[in-house]
């Protein structure tokens, strides 16, 4: 019996099903804090299965993927946190101009539990479920960034690649702030990419 690619599709995701209360956002913080440690820790020595000449380049395409990876579940716990609901809703069964929508106000009827906020949603509404940030420009300058690190790293492979420092910089602000703001944390980090960089992820 020939199983359709909707059906295996279909049960995929049925594996990862859930309608994400607020008590989850502990779950998503801690899966972000270790993605950013790995991204920051991360060596060349610790890439195997590759050519010496290519560890570098592999290493450092981790490194973005990691810090795309938690951004996404960073900004799912902070919307979690401030009862704000992750869940995609279903096509019409909503008011789209009351995105985001509260946990408090919504009929877990109306989402789909197979799907959520894609990271560009989360970043375009952040400023409304966390109105606390002093330095939002420069949050959602770093968020950006890793938003198209992830993006990139996930689509497509270049023979070599020059980082820009200051990247790496606007992003560590970022999620800081974030961090400092929404969980009341202080948080250290370096991701450490050059030469002479010391890796650091330090929660206070």
């Amino acid at each position: 019996m020939t199983t359709s690619t909707t059906s295996i599709e279909r049960e995929i995701k049925n594996q990862f099903a859930k309608f994400f209360e607020e008590c989850d956002w502990a779950t998503f913080k801690k899966a972000s804090d270790y993605f950013f440690e790995s991204a920051a820790k991360l060596l060349t020595k610790d890439i195997r299965f590759c050519k010496d000449h290519l560890k570098l380049l592999r290493r450092n395409s981790t490194k973005r993927l990691y810090i795309g990876i938690g951004t996404e579940l960073l900004l799912k716990a902070v919307y979690l946190k401030n009862g704000f609901c992750i869940n995609k809703p279903k096509r019409n069964s909503v008011n789209p101009n009351n995105y985001p929508f509260r946990l408090a106000n919504v009929n877990r009827q109306d989402f789909k539990d197979d799907d959520t906020l894609s990271l560009n949603q989360l970043i375009e509404k952040l400023s409304i479920v966390e109105s606390d940030y002093s330095d939002i420009n420069a949050i959602l300058k770093g968020l950006k960034i890793a938003k198209v690190f992830r993006n990139k790293e996930g689509h497509v492979v270049l023979p070599w690649h020059d980082f820009e420092p200051q990247n790496y910089v606007d992003i560590e602000k970022s999620i800081i702030s974030i961090y400092k703001t929404s969980f009341s944390e202080d948080l250290d980090i370096k991701i450490a990419m050059a030469n002479g960089d010391r890796p650091l992820f330090e929660i206070k």
